[in-house]
């Protein structure tokens, strides 16, 4: 029953100063509102990551050619160093590489009808469907056949799909790259955006590319599936066996190519979006200190408008302790309330900026309720003991 009369009290106290209390309670309801929006963003953030990361393949190993260097300082220019024999022969000669996609693309116009759009031209091998993790939403990728043929059939990203098409079905239509007919045969289904649109691309066969389109005999970058992530230092080993032997560099010399794991740079997005997340956390939990250092300012001047009301408490029999879980109760209410309001916040706020659907982090919803109840507790100490310590008699004289 002194639980429920201390909880009364504490509402009766929140009413008679509204004003106070709004502000109070904004404070803390802002810094909850805070964290949990920081936390749905990282849980945003994580699964489009996780999505995209998926999207790029399994243990794919990304080799392109190295910068060339003038006088010891690099260049902008890459060496004309990888080949798609060389392609085979990692394939061939390696236990633990299981696949090779060599890769050559440029920026071309592409038009149909009456509509025209820039986008990147991929020429590469059948195996690049599988290798890369693509999907597709109609159609067929391009077979083994008219890679060896040099036929000129295309498959196109989802934005080249709605760009030239819209919402049209584009199989067995033709386009024109460069004033030449491609047969359209299939769209891959969309992957989203990152540092380059995985999207905004068409995919033609490597001997088309070749000799048709770019007159060129190399390729820009090789992708090389392992068969788990445990192989990396093998299969790196092997790489850089072969290709150096096959470009002829000196043991002293550094390799004219470079070997990167396909998501590297996703992960060091990820890394710096948790490295942000942590840094936007410790800015809201210094707004719930303020906060908390609010509650105590309130409970302060609550003791000392209340000191004639606490000597006549003590006076008719109420003891220290009494009065000491009076004010606790008070401060802790204070905290709590402000948790549920900022609760409610965070979540509607949520919904309404970042779109994903309810995100309810529940382990931190739960984090913000004991951080409320232990801020409102530990503001409230002070102020708690400095009112059941009070001298009755001075208490009773105090106007």
């Amino acid at each position: 029953m002194v639980l429920f009369e201390n909880i009364f009290l504490a509402f009766r106290t929140l009413k008679a100063n509204p004003l106070r209390s709004i502000l109070i309670l904004t404070g803390m309801a802002v810094g909850i509102a805070a964290v949990l929006h920081v936390v749905a963003l990282g849980e945003v953030t994580q699964r489009k990551i996780n999505k995209r990361l998926a999207s790029l393949g399994s243990n794919v190993l990304q080799i392109r050619p190295n910068f060339s260097r003038r006088r010891g300082v690099r260049t902008e220019t890459s060496v004309v160093s990888l080949k798609w024999e060389e392609a085979k022969e990692l394939v061939d000669h390696s236990e633990v590489i299981t696949a090779t996609v060599p890769l050559y693309s440029g920026s071309k116009g592409v038009q149909f009808r009456d509509k025209n759009w820039n986008t990147r031209v991929v020429g590469t091998t059948p195996e690049y469907e599988f290798v890369n993790n693509e999907h597709l939403v109609e159609g067929r990728f391009f077979n083994q056949d008219e890679l060896n043929r040099r036929s000129r059939v295309c498959v196109l990203g989802a934005t080249v799909h709605e760009k030239l098409f819209g919402d049209r079905s584009p199989i067995g239509e033709t386009i024109f790259i460069t004033g030449k007919r491609y047969l359209v045969v299939g769209t891959l289904k969309a992957k989203g955006e990152s540092w380059r649109s995985p999207d905004d691309q068409v995919f033609i066969p490597l001997t088309t590319a070749q000799q048709r389109l770019f007159g060129i005999k190399h390729v820009a970058s090789i992708l090389a599936q392992i068969r788990s992530a445990d192989d990396y230092d093998e299969a790196l080993f092997e790489i850089e066996t072969t290709l150096r032997r096959n470009h002829r560099i000196h043991p002293e010399d550094g390799n004219d190519f470079r070997v990167r794991r396909q998501d590297f740079f996703l992960a060091t997005i990820k890394d710096a979006n948790k490295e942000l997340g942590q840094f936007i956390m410790v800015i809201a939990l210094v707004s719930l200190v303020v906060g908390g250092i609010g509650i105590a300012n309130v409970m302060l001047i609550s003791v000392t408008e209340r000191i004639r009301e606490i000597g006549i408490r003590r006076a008719i029999g109420a003891k220290k302790i009494h009065i000491l879980t009076q004010f606790m109760t008070e401060s802790i209410i204070l905290g709590l309330l402000g948790g549920v309001l900022g609760i409610i916040g965070g979540i509607a706020f949520n919904q309404y900026r970042i779109g994903e659907g309810m995100i309810l982090p529940m382990e931190w919803i739960a984090y913000s309720f004991m951080i409320c109840a232990g801020i409102g507790t530990i503001a409230g100490i002070y102020p708690a003991l400095r009112a059941a310590n009070r001298n009755v008699i001075d208490s009773l004289r105090y106007e």
